[in-house]
Parts: C-alpha cells; structure tokens; sequence
C-alpha cells in the first residue's frame, strides 16, 4: 500500500478514504461509514469491513479521529467517530501532494475534490493527464517491437486493450478539465 508522509502520520489510502469519508459525512459509526462508502465512495474505493474498524482504531489511537461510545439499551454500545484537528492536517497533507502515477489515489482524490481547491484539483488532473501520456509512449515503444506472431499476437491484443484505456482516460481528464475551468 502506497504511503504519503504527513506532518503528522503517514496515511494509507484506507486511512485517507476514511478521513475524508468522516469529513463528508460527520460522525459516525463503523457500521454507518460501511453503508455511506456503499453508497459513495464506495465505487472508487471499497475497504473489507473488518479493516474499516481497524483503521477507525488506529486512527483513533494516532489521534486523527475522536471516538465516544453512546450507550444503547436494545443493542450492543456503538462508537462514533470524528476527524480530528490532526486528521484535518493529515487529510490536507494528503489531498494536497500530487502523484499522477498513483491511480487509486487520484482517483480518490477527484471523488473528494470538494475538499480541495479548483486549482489544486486541476493541478492533479494535469500530473495524471502527464502519466498517461508517458505511458503511451511506452506503448508505442512497446509495440514498435511488438511482430504480431506467435504470442506476440496476444501481447497485441492486450497492448491494444491498454491503448483505449489511457485514451479513453485522456478523454476524461480533457473533459473534466474544460468543465472545471468554466465553472465559477
């Protein structure tokens, strides 16, 4: 699992999608933050749900979220969580480095791109559209070398396969880009 250092921690990718899924949504239970992510985040990112207990515990215990138990008659106790003033810089720290070679992360980052300023977002959209372009290079390096026989036949095929993707996603970010900068 890819890291990136923090003032204060360096947060995974689970640690940062349950940051920033607790500031979108505001307290709440493991079980509530299981259901918001299924509904949300979810499609980006889906944790196991016995990790997003271990996390919120480990968050908690590295003071990035707040927990109290609230007391429950009919069912077992519950613990809700918050982000913390540390969680807020740690999330910040986080949104803010730009990598567009880690795609999870990007991807992550655009989903919750409310959280950052335009010109931030825009700056991830650039590092990734950059990322893609270096990697049709790689294919056209790869491809020129490629004779189309035998297995290199299949290779091909998968080659090819990752040539619509990339374009596909430079489409995207094109799109996503012309939209952010006309909006006010």
């Amino acid at each position: 699992m890819r890291t990136i250092p923090t003032e204060t921690k360096t947060l995974t990718l689970t640690e940062a999608a349950v940051l920033a899924l607790l500031t979108v949504e505001g307290e709440r239970s493991g079980y509530d933050l299981t259901k918001a992510a299924a509904k949300s985040v979810g499609h980006v990112w889906r944790p196991a749900r016995s990790n997003l207990y271990a996390v919120l515990a480990r968050l908690a215990r590295d003071g990035l979220v707040s927990a109290r138990r609230v007391v429950q008659s009919d069912r077992p106790d519950k613990q809700l969580y918050r982000t913390a003033p540390a969680g807020e810089r740690a999330l910040a720290a986080w949104l803010e480095h730009v990598d567009g070679t880690d795609v999870d992360a990007f991807h992550l980052k655009i989903f919750y791109g409310g959280l950052l300023p335009r010109a931030k977002l825009v700056e991830h959209l650039e590092a990734y559209r950059d990322a893609l372009h270096e990697r049709l290079e790689r294919y056209d390096a790869i491809g020129a070398t490629n004779t189309n026989r035998g297995h290199d036949y299949y290779h091909r095929l998968m080659l090819d396969y990752g040539y619509a993707q990339a374009r596909a996603s430079l489409a995207w970010v094109d799109e996503v880009l012309a939209k952010l900068r006309r909006k006010r």
